[in-house]
């Protein structure tokens, strides 16, 4: 049941991302087609959402022992996000994003499914220590990931927004997509959760290290890469509020630095198998 339920809310999703696109087709926001696309997602995210209550049932699952389970759990939480602000933006552009990086996350899952991997949260279940710090550091490592996907597809969208705007002077672009003044407000928002995120992320997978007598710092991707993010991260908000940079430079930067992220990601996921603290679990 559970797989059946993950592919037909994988169908509708793409559903409802080609209707996006026929909406940016046809330069109109509402309209039957807006309609089609709006409840096909819904219908998709609630189908979504009793696949993860099937995921909940297994204990294992549910502590996010491996990289199926994680990826799973982004991708409902990017839909549950993009659920709560999609009349806010009122814009297919940013749905012809979000809704396929979605399903990018529910077919990773799939892919991560068989794959071995290290876990210090089943690691610390099995020692009967450190389980609420562990699953702290998940959840932390979770909202990060949504945060980081969220402000890639928000300043994209602005990019794309400013520059059609200043070829057709704003007039009918305007009138139908979310103003800058809103992204730019959600993007700043979206990069100081992921700066907050990934900062306890650090602290807390610090604090298990030497709990467990390991390294506090190790050349683990995991480690690396989270530490470079949460840099870049804390570089981002320093242009944008201390060196006044634009809010079309603070995009371009962010673009770069999540792209780069998610590039990494699934990078290691490729050739690796799995995206774990393979040095650190052992």
């Amino acid at each position: 049941m559970t797989h059946l339920l993950a592919i037909i809310s994988i169908v509708l999703y793409i559903g409802a991302t080609l209707l996006n696109f026929v909406q940016l087709w046809r330069a109109q926001s509402g309209g039957k087609v807006g309609v089609m696309a709006r409840w096909a997602f819904i219908v998709a995210f609630v189908l979504h959402t009793a696949t993860m209550g099937f995921v909940i049932q297994d204990p294992r699952l549910l502590l996010m022992d491996n990289g199926a389970d994680y990826f799973l759990w982004v991708s409902w939480g990017l839909a549950l996000v993009y659920l709560a602000l999609e009349r806010r933006l009122n814009y297919p552009l940013i749905g012809a994003f979000v809704i396929p990086a979605v399903v990018l996350f529910m077919g990773s899952s799939s892919y991560l499914l068989h794959k071995e991997g290290g876990s210090l949260i089943v690691q610390s279940a099995e020692k009967g220590e450190g389980v609420v710090l562990s699953l702290l550091h998940a959840v932390a490592a979770l909202v990060s990931v949504v945060s980081l996907a969220l402000a890639l597809v928000v300043s994209v969208v602005f990019l794309i927004v400013e520059r059609r705007l200043k070829r057709k002077k704003g007039t009918a672009l305007a009138a139908t997509g979310p103003n800058l003044q809103i992204l730019d407000s959600l993007n700043k928002q979206l990069a100081q959760v992921g700066f907050g995120a990934i900062s306890l992320v650090i602290v807390s997978g610090g604090l298990w290290a030497v709990s467990e007598q390991k390294p506090v710092f190790s050349s683990d991707t995991s480690v690396v890469s989270g530490i470079a993010v949460w840099m870049l991260l804390a570089f981002i908000l320093n242009a944008r509020l201390v060196l006044r940079w634009s809010a079309k430079q603070v995009s371009r930067l962010t673009v770069i630095v999540t792209a780069w992220f998610f590039v990494t990601v699934f990078v290691v996921m490729a050739f690796a198998g799995r995206f774990a603290h393979t040095s650190l679990a052992g």
